[in-house]
């Protein structure tokens, strides 16, 4: 049977998982990507894989603009809103999509996994970068 490629929110969910996991456990991309192939097998991960890669290889441009917009130290930012952001912040640079729909889904994904005012931080600080 062919795998079938996941919806786009449930790529972005996969993927800030893994950068969450990554945040905490220091684990490897190429450990994360054999571990979600694992517990995702229904699952083609081809684009999870390669948003891993483009975000490891552009992490540095991509905490200058957390770290531009934010009003506290990246280190205070709790590790589920960064994995957020560098997701979405990853998602607005390839401009394939508005930034208004890149934004509602990161605020979708704080409320659903951050604290209580995570998406009203993501959303004001997502507005300021995208």
């Amino acid at each position: 049977m062919a795998k079938k490629n996941p919806s786009p929110a449930k790529l972005r969910e996969l993927v800030m998982q893994a950068l969450y996991q990554k945040e905490i456990s220091g684990s490897s991309n190429t450990d994360l990507i054999k571990q979600f192939k694992q517990t995702n097998r229904n699952f083609n991960l081809k684009g999870f894989e390669n948003c891993l890669k483009e975000i490891k290889k552009d992490i540095l441009e991509i905490n200058s603009i957390i770290k531009k917009h934010a009003d506290v130290d990246i280190e205070q930012i709790s590790k589920i809103e960064l994995a957020i952001l560098r997701q979405a912040i990853y998602e607005l640079k390839q401009n394939e999509l508005d930034s208004p729909i890149i934004i509602s889904e990161a605020i979708r994904l704080s409320k659903r996994f951050g604290q209580d005012s995570s998406h009203k931080f993501i959303n004001a600080l997502l507005d300021k970068a995208k």
